[in-house]
């Protein structure tokens, strides 16, 4: 099992990044959460899960811990394998997925790519008591940035994409406080 990588970031993508670990690079499959902790990096150490099937052998990296123990309950899941955790994990934030599972907000999990009604039954079944100890989060307890991507989403953009048009709304604006602003921006950044 290979626990963790460090080394040389040779390439980051949205969903992979490749370390050059003394000369062998390494393909490493990334959430979003992942990508944009690393993205700007030129050295890193990565947590990884190495996924050994009878055909292929694939790593998964994260670069915070609390990741990557969601990500090992998540693919404990019958039905629920690794690639399918990785898109859970990019269409989410920890945060905001453990408040689903600890409040059972079937919506907001249904909100996730690739998750169905049986599939978010299966989930806050089995992860309920991972995650009870968690206080529920008041709607005006989440960031601003949370709150406005949530808004991005709700009109239909993937979570991913929100979150860095929000990002870089946020940039262009100068981290500006007027809510209709930020998301005018960012929906010009995504085209409409």
């Amino acid at each position: 099992m290979i626990d963790f990588l460090e080394g040389v970031v040779e390439d980051v993508k949205e969903n992979y990044v490749i370390i050059n670990v003394n000369g062998v690079g390494f393909k490493v499959n990334i959430s979003f959460i992942t990508y944009n902790t690393i993205k700007d990096k030129q050295t890193l150490r990565i947590h990884t899960y190495m996924n050994v099937k009878e055909d292929s052998i694939e790593l998964y990296g994260f670069a915070f811990l609390e990741e990557k123990e969601v990500f090992l309950q998540l693919i404990n899941i019958s039905g629920i394998g690794p690639k399918a955790a990785m898109s859970i994990l990019s269409n989410t934030t920890i945060d905001n997925f453990k408040q689903a599972i600890s409040s059972g907000d079937e919506d907001a999990l249904l909100k996730i790519p690739g998750l169905g009604s049986k599939k978010v039954k299966r989930i806050l079944v089995e992860l309920k008591d991972k995650f009870k100890d968690i206080v529920a989060i008041e709607k005006g307890q989440l960031s601003a940035e949370d709150d406005y991507v949530e808004a991005l989403t709700v009109l239909g953009f993937k979570y991913a994409e929100a979150k860095k048009a929000i990002k870089e709304a946020m940039k262009i604006l100068n981290n500006s406080s007027n809510k209709e602003e930020i998301i005018k921006q960012a929906l010009k950044l995504l085209g409409r």
